[in-house]
């Protein structure tokens, strides 16, 4: 079966599936990922460069209902 995700998954890498991650979009319509533990701890930047392929704080969403931040 193919993933209808899985272009977007590879362009924003861990944080597509990350509980830290917040999706923002613009008027425009163009998208941002915003890190919310950044908000608490500097280490992490606030919006990171994408595709993000490695990163300490990665939690993933664990049931594709869970309600995210945004």
């Amino acid at each position: 079966m193919i993933d209808p995700d899985d272009g977007n998954r590879r362009r924003v890498g861990l944080c597509f599936d990350c509980r830290s991650a917040q999706k923002l979009t613009s008027a425009k319509g163009s998208s941002f990922y915003r890190c919310v533990r950044a908000r608490s701890d500097p280490a992490f930047r606030d919006y990171p460069p994408l595709p993000v392929r490695a990163c300490s704080g990665f939690e993933v969403v664990e049931a594709p209902d869970e309600p995210r931040e945004e």
